[in-house]
């Protein structure tokens, strides 16, 4: 069977598994035969789920116990189980524009009477499938995003995940750690190509991430540390400022790097814990695997990556997770349009395979 075809057969036999695509390399399939999701262990090989919000549990791992290439000609080996029902869309679906913008309305109160400096604030949109298999979004997307991290993850724990990402949590390759500071966004055909021509607003919204992720690995004892940026990354319908940070990791725990970053202003806010306090006050369904991070990781090597640009996969439709960075600035309905154009990512590659059915 063709890559399509071997993700919706784990899917229809409830496997545990995670398929993913880096940029610039084959994609390739993580199965593990227990539905029980454990925490990594340093050094282990594995596929790394980390939700956004630390009362949703720490760290998981989907264990290689088979992987698999997307190539043709792959079938799966009869052991794997009967077919499983697919989920039923959650009661709850979120902020819709209206309830959003009332929460964008509250964090700018909340932010300029000096209790925080920013609060990422997300929503939700629904999208119907119509036909349209996961196997078939995964491979849609590894072909229209090449520069993003396409990953695809079910579980028993989370349920269906598949996310495009255009920023890493942190990359390392022979004790050196890479770490993407990315915030400020634009419509991509409105967005300058220097940086320093972007408005006040957007470069602030960058610096602050860019403080916090130096502040972090010095903490945690990288040595080295340095940014490079920020410059103008785009990602489909937007652009992004992105700073690249790097520094020599040292005798430092990978897995326990990634926990102190995460997460960051970028996806939570500043200071963090007020920052996600609102959210937790402002957003009426819990984020699950939203903003967390997903990824590879093995001994001495790791790619880990915020798990934005997402959505969540149901029965017969889909739920959009999307958010914007708010700070005392921000306005309401631009707001509202911002999340609106980074769902177009998701939105027109369903619209391009409702067309091709």
């Amino acid at each position: 069977m063709n890559g399509a075809g071997l993700i919706d057969e784990l899917i229809r036999q409830g496997s545990t598994f995670a398929v993913f695509r880096e940029p610039g390399q084959d994609a390739v399939a993580f199965i593990q035969h227990a539905a029980e999701l454990q925490p990594p262990l340093p050094g282990q090989r594995c596929f790394i789920l980390s939700p956004f919000d630390t009362t949703d549990g720490p760290a998981r791992c989907i264990r290689p116990d088979l992987i698999m290439t997307l190539d043709e000609g792959n079938k799966l080996p009869s052991s794997f189980g009967p077919p499983l029902a697919a989920r039923s869309r959650h009661p709850d679906p979120g902020l819709d524009r209206e309830g959003y913008h009332r929460a964008v309305e509250q964090a700018v109160a909340a932010i300029q009477a000096g209790r925080l400096q920013k609060v990422v604030l997300a929503r939700t949109i629904g999208s119907d499938l119509q036909g349209t298999t996961p196997g078939m979004l995964f491979e849609a997307a590894a072909d229209a995003l090449p520069d993003a991290f396409i990953a695809l993850a079910r579980t028993d724990r989370f349920g269906l995940w598949l996310g495009a990402s255009p920023e890493r949590l942190l990359s390392v390759r022979d004790q050196q750690v890479e770490v993407d500071a990315l915030a400020g966004t634009m419509a991509a055909d409105q967005a300058p190509d220097d940086a320093a021509a972007w408005g006040e607003k957007e470069r602030e919204e960058q610096a602050v991430v860019t403080r916090r992720i130096l502040g972090t690995l010095h903490e945690a004892g990288i040595v080295d540390a340095r940014a490079v940026g920020p410059r103008v990354k785009r990602a489909g319908p937007v652009a992004h400022l992105h700073t690249r940070i790097s520094g020599r990791i040292g005798e430092t725990e990978v897995l326990g790097l990634a926990a102190r970053l995460h997460p960051t202003p970028a996806v939570g806010g500043s200071p963090t814990n007020e920052a996600i306090a609102l959210i937790r006050r402002s957003e009426p369904r819990g984020r699950s695997l939203y903003a967390g991070y997903w990824g590879p990781v093995d001994a001495g090597r790791a790619d880990l990556y915020v798990n934005i640009r997402c959505l969540e996969l149901f029965a017969d439709d889909a739920l959009l997770h999307v958010g914007a960075g708010i700070t005392a600035d921000s306005e309401p309905e631009r707001e509202c349009d911002e999340v609106e154009r980074k769902a177009r990512t998701w939105l027109d590659l369903l619209d391009a395979q409702r067309q091709r059915r």
